[in-house]
């Protein structure tokens, strides 16, 4: 009676440390696995915020070609239609700062070079400056504030704060 009822606890611990070694090894491999699904995801968040951050550098080169040829079809697609621009304690509407932009002399040159991009998801913030040149050579830059928010693919300007 002793040997089968040794011989049924050794086979019983057998079972018990088989399925407990399964269990183990199947814990590593899920683990793997999240592990492999985390890295996946943080590689596409990364390529997805590069790919923003490419963006809006793409459209800050293009800012200040399109406001010397008063490009107004460019601001009505990057800026939204409730932009608002900030400067000497006054607050302008979209429609404002275009026609403002179309009033300026087309000899100006102007320069907007984003220096720190911080993007939040669907927002982003662009600390920049913004340069005018005049045909006679004077030069004038002030620090700005961007508030860009992305609707489906594309970034726009919600709000601009200007050191002007």
């Amino acid at each position: 009676m002793n040997t089968v009822l040794v011989r049924l606890v050794v086979a019983f611990a057998c079972f018990a440390l088989s399925v407990s070694l399964t269990n183990f090894t199947k814990l590593f491999r899920g683990a793997d696995a999240a592990i492999d699904a985390v890295r996946l995801e943080v590689a596409e968040s990364n390529t997805a915020f590069l790919e923003d951050e490419n963006r809006l550098r793409e459209i800050y080169r293009e800012y200040g070609p399109a406001q010397m040829r008063h490009d107004r079809e460019f601001f009505e697609r990057i800026e939204t239609d409730d932009f608002r621009l900030f400067f000497n304690n006054t607050s302008i509407s979209r429609e404002e700062d275009i026609r403002w932009m179309e009033e300026n002399p087309s000899d100006f040159v102007y320069d907007n070079r984003p220096q720190e991009i911080r993007i939040y998801g669907n927002q982003a913030v662009v600390r920049g400056c913004f340069e005018v040149r005049t045909a006679n050579g004077y030069v004038h830059g002030w620090e700005t504030i961007d508030v860009w928010i992305k609707r489906g693919n594309h970034w726009q300007i919600r709000s601009t704060t200007s050191g002007y």
